[in-house]
């Protein structure tokens, strides 16, 4: 039964009396799990391992009746004075989900684990009622301590081949605290992060493994964050009144939103459903990670799904911990009732027709073109400008034949546009009655399209104000 999670040998092999303590580890490591009194082995149903090159792993288990497991896991904290909070969750540690309920049932923390060298040790039997399982491990970072002083650093994989040829450099890598000598430790100490889960008695063949997370049932939108800066969106057409189940996952901080997702009636653009500080629950690991989980009625029409990512934390690379429920980190509609199954359905965003349209638009400029209803009519405003401190920097409005403005680009009515926070989004629908207007932009000296000063908004090509026929 020896594996990977029993190999010592890196951590201890750096001084005299760490090559005599390997050497006895190494002697009576088939105990250690079985136990001196049991000589049973005990066979292994899930073997998380290999995190130089991933960040999370995971592996669900399905138990057909109350079973004991023994769970072995070695990660990685930081050195504390006192005993680690069960909220500051490891830079390496395990944990396992109700496949479910999505809720977690046992996690490494400093109550249950031991300190052993430079890992964080859990070794316990845990009894589980049946059910799916999932079992996941997370390395997401690495740090060091020196009495009160911390040194961390993020591992970015994508980014770990042009950092290999770095040399350690300035004060701190006098004592090992640079991010290149945080990075050699690391690398040191990886091969030795995982999870296993061993059934002591039991028989493998009655416990089914399957790929996390478990497949949902009646799932009709699925759009799964990916990755950083990304935006996607799915549109679906409702025939009836049907109710939808919600689950969000994303990053929030403050009063604010980073990764989030909203649903918006298309015809109208309004948002049914949003994603919110006020409404969203710690999702586990960061303090960032938020939940929201919910139920939404809508009637019959057509909706766009979208969800969100700002420039980080993303399963593409987590700058914390991630959430509990990692795979999930996006936005799912599902559809709870059977028989309301066949009244949803995937269809293509709607086609708006432009009316008018002022794109593309460079910093100092100030444009306008005209445009004619010969009815009065509904019309889709779509606008992306800068704005920041409850006021628009660059400005875009609608002006009627006497040059009035039936429309204004106002902060308190715009949304996140994507990139810098200052990149605003207007969209809405509104009515105008018969006539010729003039639709008007106007930017100041930085940041707009081509020369951007900060993060650029999600649809770049449309920065300016376009005018579109309705629905």
């Amino acid at each position: 039964m020896s594996s990977f999670l029993m190999s010592e040998a890196v951590a201890l092999v750096r001084t005299v009396q760490a090559v005599a303590a390997f050497i006895l580890f190494t002697a009576f490591a088939p105990l250690a799990l079985r136990g001196a009194a049991d000589p049973r082995p005990e066979p292994r149903i899930v073997s998380l391992k290999g995190f130089e090159a991933a960040e999370v792993r995971s592996q669900g288990f399905s138990l057909p009746r109350p079973m004991k497991v023994h769970i072995y896991a070695k990660g990685g904290g930081l050195r504390r004075l006192v005993h680690a909070r069960t909220d500051e969750p490891f830079f390496a540690y395990g944990w396992i989900l109700n496949a479910a309920t999505r809720e977690v049932v046992w996690q490494m923390d400093g109550t249950n684990t031991r300190r052993d060298w430079e890992y964080r040790v859990a070794d316990q039997y845990l009894e589980l009622p049946a059910g799916s399982y999932e079992a996941y491990f997370s390395n997401h970072g690495f740090g060091q301590s020196l009495l009160f002083a911390q040194w961390t650093r993020n591992i970015d994989r994508r980014s770990l081949q042009a950092e290999q040829a770095e040399r350690p450099r300035g004060f701190l890598a006098a004592f090992g605290a640079d991010r290149t000598s945080l990075l050699r430790h690391w690398r040191e100490q990886v091969g030795n992060y995982g999870l296993e889960i061993y059934l002591p008695g039991g028989n493998p063949s009655e416990v089914p493994t399957f790929e996390a997370p478990l497949r949902w049932k009646n799932v009709l939108v699925a759009l799964a964050a990916t990755a950083d800066s990304g935006h996607w969106t799915q549109a679906f057409h409702v025939r009836k009144p049907v109710t939808l189940h919600i689950y969000a996952e994303g990053e929030g901080s403050g009063r604010r939103m980073h990764d989030y997702g909203w649903i918006i009636e298309a015809r109208t653009r309004a948002r049914v459903w949003e994603m919110s500080m006020d409404k969203a629950q710690f999702a586990g690991g960061a303090r960032k990670n938020r939940r929201q989980v919910e139920t939404v009625t809508l009637p019959a029409g057509d909706y766009e799904a979208t969800f969100v990512t700002d420039d980080s934390h993303s399963p593409a690379d987590w700058n914390a911990a991630p959430p509990c429920d990692p795979w999930m980190y996006g936005l799912t509609l599902a559809v709870p009732s059977d028989t309301d199954l066949a009244a949803v359905s995937l269809a293509k965003p709607m086609a708006w027709v432009p009316l008018a349209e002022l794109v593309r638009v460079g910093n100092d400029q100030d444009r306008s073109v005209a445009f004619t209803l010969t009815a009065a009519h509904s019309v889709r405003v779509y606008a992306i400008a800068e704005g920041s401190g409850d006021e628009m920097a660059d400005e875009a409005w609608i002006e009627d034949a006497a040059g009035k403005r039936v429309w204004v680009m106002v902060y308190d009515h715009t949304q996140f546009a994507g990139g810098t926070t200052k990149n605003r989004l207007a969209d809405e629908v509104i009515s105008l009655p018969r006539g010729t207007y003039t639709l008007r932009f106007r930017t100041d000296d930085s940041h707009a399209y081509g020369h951007w000063n900060s993060d650029a908004p999600w649809d770049p090509e449309h920065y300016g104000i376009t005018v579109y026929a309705g629905r």
